[in-house]
């Protein structure tokens, strides 16, 4: 790459409202969106016409070969963000993905080694890490303030809505969105907590062979533990993150649901305190924080290995509702 030269990205898959946020956040950053890659030509076409990005293609190859590309974003479907890791990973570019980065626990441990050994870092877009609520919250927690973690509580529902998307093909039935939720949670435990899953128990209730409602409890490494209540057939609620320690508590809520920043407050003593937090922009908070490590070990983002434990927790939960028992977590 020319000195002097912006650093170059690509867009892998259009389908999601967060890939148009992140393509300002990377121009914010003063990087350039350079290519949008696709299964469907009209889909890359229109998407970088409407974005003003140069290059549009349904072919890896030039993308993958251009020097001036360094970084991907990949937002394709579930199915398809492995193909999109291996090949960019081969191609030696760092690789910003929505998480998570596969279906499963297996293919996602398998494309951690690949980008460790191709030396290209692997970064999940979790945009419940980049609040600053919950980065608050966590700075709070590491600091004593309010004592010993006990117990976290975690709950989240409202009808379910599939988010706006470009296409009307990419609309998604709700089928797959217990498992985004949950990986979501479960990496939102261990960000705030610096604790690992143990162990899980799990009730889930199913419509259709969906699931309709999923509370689990996860016994934590550092002795607490984790409840989620995770509903899209309730009426909208607010969202809540409860971190209680034996000292005090911290309780955010409305930081789940994406609409807004949400508020935090201190509860100790028998009475509440907000704590103020400055708002900001997770997409670009993601995107600065990434572009500045380049593949250096972040403060806080997500990595693949994150995503790897989350959908092994997962797959404990699923487990453990299926044969009705408290189901240990590999690894």
């Amino acid at each position: 790459m020319a000195a002097g030269a912006k650093v170059g990205w690509s867009f892998m898959g259009t389908g999601t409202i967060a890939t148009e946020l992140v393509v300002e956040a990377i121009r914010s950053v003063g990087h350039s969106p350079l290519w949008v890659v696709s299964r469907s030509k009209r889909d890359a076409d229109h998407f970088a016409e409407d974005l003003g990005i140069p290059h549009s293609t349904t072919e890896l190859g030039p993308v993958l070969q251009d020097p001036s590309v360094g970084f991907a974003y990949i937002s394709a479907s579930l199915k398809r963000r492995p193909h999109y890791i291996t090949a960019a990973a081969g191609a030696g570019k760092h690789i910003l993905c929505d998480g998570p980065i596969s279906c499963t626990s297996k293919t996602a441990s398998a494309l951690v080694e690949l980008c460790r050994g191709a030396r290209a870092s692997l970064v999940v877009n979790q945009r419940l890490r980049a609040s600053t609520i919950h980065q608050t919250m966590r700075r709070l927690v590491r600091d004593g303030d309010i004592g010993a973690v006990q117990s976290i509580v975690l709950i989240r529902g409202g009808p379910y809505q599939a988010p706006p998307n470009r296409s009307a093909r990419d609309f998604n039935d709700g089928s797959g969105i217990y498992l985004d939720v949950s990986v979501e949670n479960i990496d939102l435990a261990r960000f705030l907590t610096g604790a690992e899953p143990v162990e899980a128990t799990a009730l889930i209730t199913s419509e259709k062979m969906v699931p309709s409602q999923a509370t689990y409890i996860l016994r934590l490494s550092d002795g607490s533990l984790f409840q989620a209540h995770e509903s899209f057939r309730t009426a909208d609620i607010e969202s809540m993150v409860l971190v209680a320690g034996d000292r005090g508590a911290l309780i955010a809520q409305g930081t789940l649901n994406g609409r807004t920043s949400g508020t935090l407050m201190r509860r100790a003593d028998g009475r509440n305190e907000a704590v103020p937090v400055r708002d900001h922009d997770v997409h670009l908070a993601t995107v600065r924080e990434f572009a500045n490590t380049r593949g250096q070990t972040p403060s806080w983002l997500s990595q693949g290995t994150d995503s790897v434990i989350a959908l092994r927790t997962v797959e404990a939960v699923a487990m453990s509702a299926k044969k009705r028992r408290t189901v240990p977590i590999q690894g």
